[in-house]
């Protein structure tokens, strides 16, 4: 399986600078042009994310099973009934490219501890064993980075597996805050999307705020 590994070094370099950006997102309208900030319904994080992109949560999917109006709107209530039970389960928040080629997905869990960098990396082990349970074929690109955000640090695992006979390019950030998991996790089954897509969710992570 071919190795994305340009989009280790595409994110390890954008987090940086959006660091900054972020911090002074009124000066930089030009970046931010192209991006819309989430706020989770319960205030527990902001973030930006692309404006083309679809968003969906726990308060939108009745919405949007019972609105459709056109083939687009068809397409929506299609994921919204795919992906409709683990977000209303998790409470996950779900970003969907333009193509519904890519998705990031961010979910929320309550640890009971704080975990520092050295602690991430120990866990690093547990989290690939996970991963190579539910995913057919993983390979690790990376089994364990750790980060700098806008506030916080991140451990980056990336990966390639094959789901329903598709190659796909994987990624998860664990971003430890407070008490609190926060996991990030990048999908693409087309690889002429990966440098753009993977740029935006540098993007997401380097603008993420925990409340």
């Amino acid at each position: 399986m071919k190795k994305f590994l340009s989009v280790l070094l595409v994110l390890a370099l954008l987090v940086l600078p959006v660091v900054s950006m972020a911090e002074a997102a009124e000066t930089t309208d030009d970046f931010f042009a192209n991006y819309e900030t989430y706020t989770h319904t319960n205030d527990q994080y902001s973030l930006f994310y692309p404006k083309t992109w679809t968003v969906l949560n726990a308060d939108m999917i009745e919405t949007i099973m019972t609105s459709m109006t056109d083939s687009q709107d068809e397409q929506l209530a299609q994921l919204a009934a795919q992906y409709g039970p683990q977000i209303k389960q998790t409470d996950m928040v779900m970003f969907i490219s333009e193509t519904g080629m890519t998705n990031v997905n961010v979910v929320c869990q309550t640890v009971g501890l704080s975990i520092d960098e050295d602690q991430l990396l120990l866990l690093a082990p547990s989290f690939t064993a996970e991963l190579a349970k539910v995913m057919e074929g993983i390979e690790f690109i990376n089994e364990g980075t750790i980060m700098d955000l806008a506030t916080c640090k991140a451990m980056l695992l990336e990966y390639n597996y094959t789901l329903a006979g598709v190659e796909m390019y994987g990624a998860q950030a664990y971003v430890p805050v407070g008490e609190d998991m926060y996991i990030f996790t990048y999908n693409c089954s087309d690889a002429g999307e990966i440098n753009t897509t993977a740029e935006d969710f540098g993007v997401m992570l380097g603008g993420f705020v925990a409340q």
